[in-house]
């Protein structure tokens, strides 16, 4: 996991992978939403995820893999991170910043791509709006 971090948490954008370690193992979450503060800054996230809830209880994990292994179900909760939601698609809203360990970006931009990201923006902007002059000026 470590090895994907290709930007700092105060640049996650909206469509990142949060990334979080919970106890001996590493979770993920599609960004949805970022919050600011009035200086513009990120102070929390709202996110989509799968499998992230409370533990897994013995008898939770015999009737969702029918087996009464408590080995496995020991593996399965403690050392893989099952939860009580296994393949449940939830939502957290206003997740403090403070508990992202790292943030990957499909885009796969390091912190300095953000700037050529911008400016890429700026300038269709820029021929989008010389478009939209150069059509209102020849209708008069």
């Amino acid at each position: 996991m470590p090895a994907l971090k290709n930007t700092t948490v105060p640049n996650v954008t909206e469509g990142d992978v949060a990334v979080f370690r919970i106890k001996n193992y590493w979770h993920v979450a599609y960004v949805e939403k970022v919050h600011r503060n009035l200086l513009r800054e990120p102070v929390s996230i709202d996110v989509s995820e799968m499998n992230y809830g409370g533990d897994l209880s013995y008898s939770e994990f015999k009737a969702t893999w029918k087996s009464r292994s408590k080995r496995e179900w020991k593996r399965a909760a403690y050392c893989c991170g099952i939860t009580d939601n296994y393949g449940e698609v939830t939502r957290r809203d206003h997740v403090d910043l403070d508990t992202v360990t790292q943030v990957w970006s499909p885009d796969d931009v390091d912190s300095e791509g953000y700037q050529e990201r911008f400016k890429d923006l700026v300038d269709r902007a820029r021929r989008v709006i010389n478009r939209f002059k150069d059509l209102t000026e020849s209708e008069l």
